[in-house]
């Protein structure tokens, strides 16, 4: 029997979803929430989100393929159409001891998103309200109740990022090209 746990977000990184079922013997299209499918190869176990928010069942991850923009995957001991179709709509998590370490200047997203952005002249913009990637680089959407911005996060903008505060040092323009506000 699956293990069933009680869902924590301190214990788990939510990263996709399953959204199909795919052929007879129990493979899984998996929607990923970081457009970067492949990325999933990195894991040995992924847990599903139970319906009704039923703790998460964690399964080893046998296969991975890479389809369009979603994944086909294969879990142990989902090994038919059946029990495929009772994971469609699942969330599928990644244990949290299960992420790979990150280099010095790299992040995860949810570290980024609820900070404060400052300029280094000390101008509050407000806070990461979501994160999203351009194909070229990550960019900051950071809101100060009024407006948006987007600040790409590059080495020659991100000056430094602290426990509660990214600081930034945006060229001149930066600030007023990139709202999001739809002016």
């Amino acid at each position: 029997m699956i293990p069933h746990l009680l869902y924590a977000e301190k214990d788990y990184v939510l990263i996709g979803e399953i959204i199909k079922v795919h052929g007879l013997h129990g493979e899984l299209k998996m929607y990923s929430y970081s457009g970067q499918p492949e990325n999933i190869r990195r894991y040995k176990r992924l847990a599903l989100l139970g319906p009704a928010g039923n703790g998460p069942e964690i399964f080893t991850l046998l296969a991975i393929r890479v389809q369009g923009g979603a994944a086909i995957i294969r879990l142990e001991g989902i090994v038919d159409r059946r029990r495929a179709e009772s994971c469609v709509g699942r969330a599928v998590l990644v244990p949290r001891e299960d992420l790979p370490p990150l280099d010095d200047n790299e992040f995860y997203w949810r570290e980024i998103e609820g900070r404060t952005v400052v300029c280094t002249n000390g101008r509050n913009l407000g806070t990461v309200t979501e994160l999203f990637s351009n194909g070229a680089q990550d960019i900051m959407v950071v809101s100060d109740g009024e407006e948006e911005r987007l600040i790409p996060m590059v080495g020659d903008i991100v000056v430094a990022i602290r426990e509660d505060t990214i600081v930034i040092d945006p060229p001149p323009g930066l600030l007023e090209i990139n709202r999001a506000s739809g002016e």
